[in-house]
């Protein structure tokens, strides 16, 4: 067979999220939202079984799932007193050890689900450029840059502080906060080592939003190179809540001209609550403010 006449090896692409049998509701919704997008189905899933239950992980085979029970990859002050399930979090730099032979890794918070698929191929597409596919944490709509921001300051900027010192905070604190919940970066990428490195090396000091802090120190003062995608590939709704368009059925942002939502996060508080109260854009109800559940809405036909 000559050289022209080989096929390429197909590129192997899998998604991945993870967590304990407390958060197995919200990881249900994840993988059944993900696999109900073409994007989706092309992946291969993975799950990093953080203290599942065996009819969990039963669950997830018959989804098609590759199970892996993390180690503590890191030994930090703060081990002790935490939950199997904050493995999800340390485990993350590695996840091309956990789940070796795939060219590109797409990880998903487990209170995250997929209402587009079209976010899933950005975030793949950005990733074969060689950097990492991040959606910042900024948009017109979010509370945070009007008027939280003190309080988005605050409390962030501790964290930074705590993790890498004051003039870090200072800094790093005024760039758009890099969300860690969903990111897809290719296999040979160095970024797996560089975050690795700082985040064992920040874990010694404190273990509250280590993981993300670590990441944005990676991209703002190491260089590594970054794809920022629009926030909706990536929506943390605790900043903005979505708003309803009745026309087409979709949560959209709550701005003008009122884009589909690809990923919805149900970050901080948010994913305990049953429903918030969501503008409605179009539709007979068009300009009221209504309760509605933020939740996957394919669950409630499965």
């Amino acid at each position: 067979m000559t050289a022209s006449s080989e096929k390429a090896t197909p590129e192997r692409a899998i998604a991945i999220t993870g967590g304990d049998a407390a958060y197995f509701d919200l990881m249900r919704d994840c993988i059944m939202s993900l696999q109900a997008t073409d994007e989706g189905r092309r992946l291969a899933l993975g799950v990093l079984d953080c203290g599942l239950t065996e009819e969990q992980r039963a669950w997830c085979r018959d989804r098609g799932a590759i199970l892996v029970v993390p180690d503590w990859d890191f030994d930090f002050p703060a081990r002790e007193t935490l939950k199997d399930g904050y493995k999800a979090l340390t485990a993350r730099p590695f996840l091309p050890r956990y789940f070796p032979g795939f060219d590109l890794y797409l990880w998903i918070d487990g209170d995250c689900w997929v209402q587009q698929g079209d976010a899933i191929d950005l975030f793949l597409a950005a990733a074969r450029t060689g950097a990492l596919a991040v959606a910042p944490e900024i948009h017109r709509s979010m509370r945070h840059y009007r008027h939280a921001w003190k309080e988005f300051s605050t409390i962030n900027g501790a964290a930074f502080e705590a993790c890498f010192g004051r003039d870090v905070a200072d800094r790093l604190i005024r760039y758009p906060l890099i969300n860690a919940g969903v990111f897809a970066l290719a296999a040979g990428a160095p970024h797996w080592q560089g975050w690795a490195d700082l985040l064992g090396a920040a874990l010694q000091r404190s273990a509250d939003m280590t993981d993300q802090v670590a990441l944005n120190v990676l991209v703002y003062d190491r260089g590594f190179a970054c794809e920022p995608l629009p926030s909706r590939c990536n929506w943390p709704v605790h900043h903005a809540t979505p708003a309803w368009d009745a026309g087409r059925g979709l949560f959209v942002e709550p701005a003008m001209p009122y884009e589909a939502l690809g990923i919805l996060h149900l970050t901080i508080y948010t994913k305990r609550l049953p429903t918030l109260d969501v503008r409605e854009i179009g539709g007979p109800q068009a300009g009221q403010v209504r309760a509605r559940s933020l939740r996957w809405p394919g669950r409630t036909a499965i």
